[in-house]
């Protein structure tokens, strides 16, 4: 197994500014440092609110051509390939991206300024352990020529294979450490095809594209500038992959062979490993089972307050896929003041609530979103089986059917010393706690 590796973060927030090579505006991006756990989140400063999207499957949306973007609810970023690329050159886990347009700075068309900037500051470890993607089998998606692979391995290796009729073929491999990323794979350039130019600015981009971010090869082959490495294009092809893999929000360990694919083809293979519950096995990383969650953290997250409090302790949890939870009912509960007096008994209702609320922190803890509410969209298949009295632990278990950025599907239980009590389908919706 090795050495087991730390999360990490920037050390000190950097700044850079520029044009947007998409869309051609003005923009200007400040990185900082985040706490461990928390991944890679954007930040519109320039919207109402600054709203946040965070790098996760679910997010990635198709909204520009030959670039990779996110987007939560009405907040998009797009053009984000070469930023989260160089985060995973220096391997950084957690960081929070403030930009005040929607696309990062194009800067000289590589990822190198990124990293001589996280250099500049320098990094800095948490006391949590870092989780890979990782394969235990092979894991491939193909599309007529189009193919991509990730194959069991203790390291993280790429190989591409590229060809286009006004290039020679250009296949490359490496084991992509730091200082490989750094040397081999940082300083290549976005390119494109003379013939393209026209076609792309009919579609309303590349307005931020010029000889100084853009390499253009000509009909002849010749390129409009110096080449950095003889085969610049495989490179820059590479660096792509890299940022796009970082969809998964983790950073990848697996033997990655890459053929002919591009941005949508990287992005719906993250898709693929999600659906086929290769990152849940990552979202139950150690760092997370059996650790204990005390109210007092819980009601950091939940919004809810005395008397409607009904999870008292988490004593286990995967992000974005399960938890457990603890509810120990006394004689002196407000609800028995009320409810059957003479016999108390706690409602059915209630024991929803408890598993709802379980739900939503599961849901919020991960975002890491404040001001956020979790409502109720629907309740199914609801039944209660056991009465619950004071005196009853009550063990809440629920389960993340299936996720959208802002709405989940969840079965729950709820069992007292062994035996079922309650169990239901519910769903939740998330929203801003502004008032309307």
């Amino acid at each position: 197994m090795g050495n087991v590796e730390s999360q990490q973060t920037l050390k000190s927030e950097v700044t850079l500014s520029g044009i947007g090579l998409m869309l051609g505006e003005p923009v200007e991006l400040t990185i900082k440092p985040a706490p461990a756990d928390s991944g890679i989140v954007f930040q519109r400063i320039d919207l109402p609110g600054s709203p946040t999207v965070k790098v996760r499957p679910e997010n990635w949306e198709d909204i520009l051509p030959r670039c990779t973007s996110i987007q939560q609810d009405e907040t998009s970023i797009s053009s984000i390939e070469h930023l989260l690329s160089a985060l995973v050159g220096l391997k950084i886990d957690n960081a929070i991206v403030e930009i005040n347009a929607q696309e990062p700075p194009g800067l000289d068309g590589s990822a190198l300024q990124y990293i001589t900037k996280f250099q500049d500051v320098g990094l800095t470890e948490l006391d949590v352990p870092r989780r890979y993607v990782e394969v235990s089998e092979p894991f491939v998606v193909s599309d007529g020529d189009r193919q991509l692979i990730f194959l069991p391995s203790d390291t993280f290796e790429v190989t591409f294979a590229y060809d286009h009729p006004l290039t020679s073929p250009q296949f490359a491999t490496w084991e992509m450490t730091e200082e490989t990323y750094i040397n081999e794979i940082a300083p290549a350039r976005s390119f494109c095809f003379e013939a393209e130019i026209e076609a792309l600015q009919s579609l309303g981009i590349g307005k931020g594209a010029s000889y100084d971010n853009v390499l253009v090869v000509k009909e002849s082959g010749e390129t409009s500038s110096e080449l950095r490495f003889q085969d610049e294009f495989v490179r820059h092809k590479a660096l792509d992959l890299i940022g796009d893999l970082y969809l998964s929000g983790y950073l990848p360990k697996a033997q990655v062979i890459a053929m002919r694919t591009g941005h949508t083809f990287h992005a719906e293979f993250v898709q693929e490993l999600a659906e086929k519950g290769i990152l849940d096995t990552v979202q139950s990383g150690d760092s997370q089972k059996n650790q204990v969650v005390e109210a007092k953290d819980i009601y950091r997250i939940l919004p809810h307050r005395h008397p409607m409090c009904l999870v008292d302790r988490v004593i286990e949890y995967e992000n974005g896929k399960r938890a457990v939870g603890i509810k120990n009912l006394t004689y002196n509960e407000p609800i028995f003041e009320g409810h059957f007096p003479a016999q108390p008994v706690m409602p059915g209702v209630l024991q929803v609530e408890a598993l709802a609320q379980l739900g939503a922190w599961l849901l919020l803890q991960e975002i890491g979103e404040e001001d956020q509410l979790g409502y109720f969209r629907s309740i199914s298949k609801a039944t209660f089986r056991k009465t619950v009295i004071p005196g009853d632990q009550l063990r809440l278990e629920i389960e993340i059917a299936q996720r959208r950025s802002t709405l989940a599907r969840i079965t729950g239980a709820v069992y007292v010393d062994g035996a079922l009590a309650t169990e239901a389908e519910l769903s939740i919706a998330l929203a801003g706690n502004a008032a309307e």
